[in-house]
């Protein structure tokens, strides 16, 4: 049965936890320790802790927590942070990670933004689970002046400048397949200052904790509109695609992980936050409607029209609006019941200006809108 965001993990404890500990620890022995990264910025993998190990004071930043489960048939949990003076917060129940690649991936909740000033956390979950510290880059600000790609005709920060180089990742060799669909996400959690700490957080998370080889977005965007390059596999100084767009031709995209089992030829965007009560700002989602305009230009699909989107690898069969919102994939709230009912007027906006200069072979059998 399909599980959504917030349909999720509402069990109060699994009851496998340790018992709650009063006072904060000191790091565990033998994780691994805070290391430098190519840009001169700490890496963001902290350590990995099986859970039930009580209040836990990682080696370094404590910005997000991520936890991997053991089985799919067990996975309520829960966590909560403690602070200097020693006060600890109230349990928070954890959500399933929704996103993945068409080859699946090992059950895992969201992550999770440690509250300001937290120093430790617990993680009340099933046995074998594990928990995964993200620093979030507060404290490591990134040099965005290492320039961007504009292949879309839009200021795009590539993955130097926020850091996909810092840490080992993509162990996939990268697929291309023609373009038929574009999907709209959220991140689903909270936005750390360093918008970029977020990015690489995220994919730490995606590539290396749970496997994926790379993030599974192919391009993200901030509170302030600002976009970060996502998925790699393409030429330096070009996102997404196999080869820049040229007119008359429509680039093949790179596979990303971002609506499992239907991700070949579908464009992720993602915008950082999580939007089940809030919207997104103002600039985010005007550059979501850049982004989709740009996209579809290049692709030749229609922003208002309809696809009968088809899997080239397995067969998985979809008639989808051309451009959508997550959940209408099924399984899931993303991108927030507060931002989702904006995804028509990001159709209706993006088609004002569209004038695509080439045509997607997948693309040629959706259907128009009006």
């Amino acid at each position: 049965m399909p599980v959504s965001r917030r349909g999720f993990l509402t069990a109060a404890s699994v009851g496998v936890g340790a018992a709650v500990a009063s006072t904060v620890r000191g790091p565990i022995a033998g994780a691994n320790p805070l290391t430098t990264g190519s840009l001169g910025v700490a890496q963001d993998v902290m350590q990995s802790i099986s859970t039930g190990s009580g209040m836990i004071q990682p080696n370094g930043p404590l910005g997000y927590v991520g936890v991997t489960f053991p089985n799919a048939d067990d996975l309520a949990a829960r966590i909560r942070f403690a602070f200097p003076d020693g006060s600890v917060g109230d349990w928070q129940n954890l959500e399933l990670m929704d996103t993945a690649p068409d080859a699946g991936s090992v059950p895992a909740s969201e992550l999770v933004a440690a509250p300001d000033g937290a120093v430790s956390y617990e993680v009340d979950a099933p046995k074998g689970s594990e928990a995964t510290v993200f620093d979030d880059g507060r404290g490591t600000p990134r040099n965005y002046s290492l320039g961007s790609v504009d292949t879309l005709g839009l200021p795009i920060i590539p993955r130097a400048a926020w850091g996909a180089g810092d840490v080992p990742g993509f162990r996939w060799a990268p697929s291309y397949f023609p373009a038929q669909s574009i999907t709209i996400h959220h991140t689903a959690g909270a936005v750390s200052p360093n918008r970029a700490g977020t990015v690489l957080a995220t994919y730490n998370y995606h590539a290396n904790t749970l496997g994926w080889g790379d993030i599974g977005y192919h391009l993200l965007i901030d509170p302030e509109g600002r976009i970060y390059q996502g998925r790699g596999g393409t030429p330096a100084g070009n996102a997404v695609f196999q080869f820049p767009p040229v007119l008359g031709i429509a680039p093949p995209v790179v596979t990303g992980g971002h609506v499992g089992g239907f991700n070949n030829g579908n464009i992720g965007i993602s915008l950082l936050g999580d939007f089940t009560w809030n919207p997104p700002t103002a600039a985010a989602v005007g550059t979501t409607i850049d982004c989709v305009r740009a996209l579809c230009n290049a692709t030749g699909i229609n922003p208002r029209g309809g696809v009968n989107y088809r899997n080239p690898e397995g067969g998985a069969v979809r008639p989808m609006p051309a451009v959508s919102g997550h959940r209408e994939w099924g399984g899931t709230a993303c991108p927030g019941n507060a931002f989702f009912p904006q995804m028509q007027f990001i159709r209706d906006q993006a088609a004002n200006g569209w004038t695509p200069r080439a045509v997607s072979s997948a693309a040629l059998g959706s259907t128009g809108g009006s």
